[in-house]
């Protein structure tokens, strides 16, 4: 019996079983609520978001943020902790926070690596167990406080081109901290460096000699 392209065609495909998937998730990127992340799972959701309405990772497993790489804007809170597990938190393309950032009660987080944060709300860095290192390299403008306060462990706070904090800078009871780097601020509220044991005392003198009331 003869069978015409077409027939064949739709045979073909009947076979099977219809058009193929072709196997791409499309991310999903909520605008109307917090997206928690806690598992890998959850990650694989949002990735290639680009902008998110609130973010925040809870969790009790090592989680890998890299494909979460397209993330420019969280509009509201960034929130990290409490969790077990998560060692780094590193979001390269990110660039605005409109609310808090806050990383509080993580057990195993060592780093935080935000490259290209320009802009937050507001920073609370607290009781985090083997948190090291905080690079906010390119964070310029905090419109509320910046409070870095109980961190036993922490070693490096990298907010070399901060200028302007709208409220208080806390930095105080963080031990081990010898590295901190905010020579470009310019303007802030209240300016508390304090109880850090390991930084010199030349860089506490150096704070605020230069800075002026928002």
């Amino acid at each position: 019996m003869f069978r015409s392209p077409s027939n064949v065609l739709l045979l073909g495909l009947a076979a099977c079983g219809g058009p193929q998937a072709t196997g791409r998730t499309e991310p999903t990127c909520p605008l109307d609520r917090t997206v928690v992340l806690s598992s890998q799972q959850d990650v694989a959701r949002v990735a290639g978001c680009t902008v998110l309405s609130g973010l925040a990772i809870r969790t009790g497993q090592r989680l890998d943020l890299a494909p979460l790489k397209d993330l420019e804007t969280v509009q509201g809170d960034l929130v990290v902790g409490p969790s077990v597990g998560l060692e780094t938190v590193s979001f390269a393309e990110l660039k605005t926070i409109g609310g808090t950032l806050q990383i509080t009660s993580n057990n195993n987080l060592t780093s935080v690596l935000l490259p290209r944060l320009a802009r937050a709300g507001r920073i609370e860095i607290e009781a985090n167990v083997e948190l090291r290192s905080v690079a906010l390299t390119q964070l310029v403008t905090v419109d509320g406080s910046v409070v870095v306060a109980g961190e036993g462990s922490l070693q490096v706070l990298d907010l070399a081109g901060l200028t302007t904090v709208g409220k208080d800078l806390v930095i105080a009871d963080n031990p081990s901290l010898t590295i901190l780097e905010l020579a470009n601020l310019a303007s802030a509220g209240e300016i508390r460096v304090s109880n850090n044991k390991s930084l010199p005392l030349e860089v506490v003198d150096g704070i605020g000699a230069k800075t002026t009331p928002p």
